[in-house]
């Protein structure tokens, strides 16, 4: 089929999608997407689709769902978050809300982390029924907010009310178009340590929880370092960062309660579960009187190179590359940590570098949106 395709008109059409989408302001805070959600349905109100909008609490943070069937099936799910982080105007050397268009690359808020995939995935949406026509499988994408600030009213509240039920799913995250099928669990944990309170002019008449969190923080910095060594698969890292602490109320007072914050990163070794008890009981033995609370956590998650979408769509690429996919496992997270326990195929992939993303002066390679095009459409054409 790429043979038929025009790429420079091609690329002119997904160049100009992708300026509409970045003049659109999603940025996180407040990440509103009412006006893009307006954008889609106009876009696509020829398209024979259903369409329809979600949202959990905030009216203003739509969910834009799109599917070539009725019902709540088990589909194939393309997903697009496109809330994007707030620009540092001082930073930028062009308006972020205005796609500067190059020969070689086009710089706006958004155009790599990750508008180029959504301009690619409506696209392909508006296109579905008139060019791929004998497509027989169930359909699906989403364009989601909440990514940003890890948040519950994305692609996390439609998987959690069922409104999508992937069997596989494809994330736009910016990989080169290489494919990103592995990635670590996390978990947020808080540590509250209390003390005694009394006047910091007789400070040994008091217990100085701060000084109580130091000696704990060093202890994980330290000893609890050391173990998660021995977890660690490959280049994936189990990991502990100290991201927070909050203590005192008053500089002329010994402060009775400090608060700890915890990022913990697990590897395929671990879960969640079973992660939290260990540093739950590693804490316990420097901190017996210590409140621990879980606060939110996903599992790793790993796909199948072999399963059959993935094969097919490592075809795709190698028919319009020539070579093959790098196959990548990230550091991060992304919004395939909700379906983690869900069995399912998660593959991460789409335009531009991932480094450009929350970058001033974002930077996209323009092939790259077009090979992502023909990639997905290539994959579309070959899966009946």
């Amino acid at each position: 089929m790429q043979n038929n395709i025009n790429k420079k008109a091609l690329k002119k059409e997904l160049l100009f999608l992708l300026q509409s989408l970045v003049k659109i302001d999603t940025s996180y805070p407040p990440g509103n997407s009412e006006n893009f959600d307006k954008f889609i349905k106009n876009y696509l109100r020829k398209s024979g689709l259903f369409i329809k909008s979600y949202y959990e609490k905030d009216k203003k943070k739509l969910n834009t769902v799109i599917k070539n069937f009725k019902g709540t099936s088990r589909s194939l799910v393309f997903n697009s978050h496109i809330d994007t982080v707030k620009p540092i105007l001082e930073e930028w050397k062009t308006n972020p809300f205005k796609l500067k268009v190059f020969k070689k690359n086009s710089f706006g808020l958004g155009s790599v982390n990750c508008k180029s995939s959504a301009a690619v995935h409506l696209l392909v949406a508006k296109n579905l029924k008139k060019k791929f026509f004998k497509l027989k499988k169930k359909i699906c994408f989403t364009f989601v907010t909440s990514e940003e600030n890890l948040g519950p009213e994305g692609t996390y509240y439609l998987r959690k009310k069922k409104i999508i039920k992937p069997h596989t799913l494809i994330l736009g995250a910016p990989t080169n178009n290489n494919f990103l099928i592995e990635e670590r669990g996390v978990f947020w944990t808080s540590i509250l340590i209390t003390g005694k309170t009394s006047h910091a002019g007789e400070p040994d008449k008091g217990t100085n929880s701060i000084v109580k969190a130091a000696k704990l923080i060093q202890m994980l910095n330290t000893k609890y370092k050391k173990e998660l060594k021995k977890k660690n698969v490959g280049i994936h890292k189990s990991t502990i960062s100290i991201g927070i602490v909050k203590g005192g109320e008053n500089i002329n007072v010994v402060p009775y309660k400090t608060e700890i914050l915890i990022d913990r990163r697990i590897t395929s070794k671990e879960n969640i579960k079973t992660s939290f008890f260990h540093l739950k009981k590693f804490i316990k033995k420097y901190e017996p009187n210590a409140k621990i609370s879980f606060m939110t956590g996903t599992n790793s998650f790993s796909s199948n190179p072999n399963n059959f979408y993935l094969r097919s769509l490592k075809n795709s690429y190698k028919l319009i590359k020539k070579k093959n996919p790098i196959f990548l496992s990230s550091i991060g997270v992304s919004d395939g940590r909700y379906f983690a326990d869900d069995n399912i195929n998660i593959i991460n992939v789409g335009p531009g570098d991932g480094d450009e993303g929350h970058k001033s002066n974002e930077k996209l390679l323009n092939s790259d949106l077009v090979d992502y095009y023909l990639i997905l459409s290539n994959f579309l054409n070959k899966l009946n």
